[in-house]
């Protein structure tokens, strides 16, 4: 299947523009792949979030975060990575492993600290975890 998964700090920084917008749209031009775990924390994340934006980042999120979220591609995950010191970040690693994808782009120091010896452990070794800078330079 490959693709690529986008954690939620991507997400919420590529509302900003800048690297993170010009990766989230170049990920968006191939299979963007998504879970329940995921857009339940994607969605809770935007209740929390509109309180602390402006009114135009307001307006910003919801016409562009809602339509991209219906655009990725939706899987089911059966089994459950565990690995990550933040538990919350597993469901991205569980997402990239059911969805075979091959990148995983992020800001989030927990799974960018990860091995490719950790990742091969649970059955993640041909996963690539990026940042925005380094997606967008592949």
């Amino acid at each position: 299947m490959a693709g690529v998964v986008l954690d939620a700090n991507v997400l919420v920084s590529a509302l900003f523009g800048g690297i993170p917008a010009a990766a989230v749209k170049k990920a968006m031009k191939g299979d963007v792949w998504i879970s329940r775990d995921v857009e339940d924390e994607l969605y809770g994340l935007s209740g929390r979030l509109a309180k602390k934006f402006s009114l135009d980042q307001q307006v910003r999120w919801n016409s562009e975060f809602f339509p991209l979220i219906k655009k990725m591609k939706r899987i089911e995950v059966e089994n459950r990575v565990r690995l990550c010191r933040d538990p919350k970040d597993d469901a991205y690693l569980s997402l990239a492993k059911a969805s075979g994808a091959a990148q995983l782009i992020t800001g989030d120091g927990d799974l960018l600290c990860l091995t490719k010896e950790q990742l091969t452990s649970v059955g993640l070794a041909s996963l690539s975890i990026l940042t925005p800078k380094a997606f967008l330079e592949n």
